[in-house]
């Protein structure tokens, strides 16, 4: 279970954002008082079998959609993606359209057993190692580390040494916001853990009756994952959820507002 508590960053200044962090003391809400939404994007880049299980591909319609409903987000590719010749141009859609780019690692390292976080499958000098590559990309791209200092952990999934290792690198560690379905959509139709489009939309709107959205980090894979139509992608109903958000009175953010916030 996460533990989630509030800290507030930047001294005493009024406008300085509000966190809600989880045991490991990474921020998985940003300012949970205000109507504000952080949509965040992720993708990896199997190599092994060209990107067939784990791609990038979802990253066009994505910056389509949110350049229709005039909606910037928050990508974090691994470092990866941007060595695939057919993103070259799509990236730099990211940057030039005025979104917010970091990474999720280089190589997508598992950091820890994720039914037994306190044993790390990964050396701190091969978190610097990987992490020294990834900034070499992103500086490729001209952004700076002040710009992409706020980072998702591979996997989503770390534990107490990992966290060290990637503050002491100089990253501010956010994740998703728990409680939601939408990074399922990996799962194939016939598995046993299977999670159709509708169980993640009803999943989604259950928590916002619930919960709210206020605040939340809300996860959605740039991805096309094998055995699944486009009907049944998360991504594909980014423009409805931004819609109904909308109309409920909700705003989107991006961290480059909580990194302007900080200052």
């Amino acid at each position: 279970l996460m533990l989630l508590f509030f800290i507030t960053s930047c001294g005493n200044q009024p406008s300085a954002p509000t966190f809600v962090m989880d045991e490991y003391g990474v921020v998985e809400k940003i300012n949970p008082d205000k109507k504000e939404v952080y949509l965040v994007f992720t993708a990896h880049y199997s190599h092994s079998d060209s990107g067939y299980f784990e791609n990038f591909d979802g990253l066009v319609p994505v910056l389509n959609t949110l350049k229709e409903k005039g909606v910037k987000g928050s990508f974090f590719p691994t470092g990866v993606c941007f060595d695939v010749e057919k993103y070259k141009e799509p990236v730099q859609r990211i940057i030039d359209e005025g979104h917010y780019l970091s990474s999720h690692s280089y190589a997508h390292l598992l950091l820890c057993d994720e039914n037994d976080r306190n044993i790390s499958l990964v050396s701190a000098d091969s978190i610097r190692a990987d992490f020294a590559i990834m900034e070499e990309k992103l500086e490729g791209l001209g952004l700076t580390k002040d710009q992409f200092c706020w980072l998702i952990p591979p996997y989503e999934t770390y534990n107490a040494e990992s966290v060290a290792v990637m503050k002491e690198l100089g990253y501010k560690l956010v994740n998703p916001t728990s409680g939601f379905l939408t990074g399922m959509d990996w799962t194939a139709p016939g598995d046993s853990n299977y999670h159709s489009i509708d169980m993640i939309m009803d999943n989604l709107w259950k928590y916002e009756e619930e919960n709210t959205f206020n605040g939340v980090v809300l996860l959605i894979h740039a991805m096309n994952y094998p055995c699944r139509t486009d009907a049944d992608r998360p991504y594909t109903y980014l423009g409805e959820i931004i819609d109904k958000l909308t109309e409920k009175g909700y705003t989107f953010k991006t961290l480059f507002d909580v990194i302007e916030a900080e200052k």
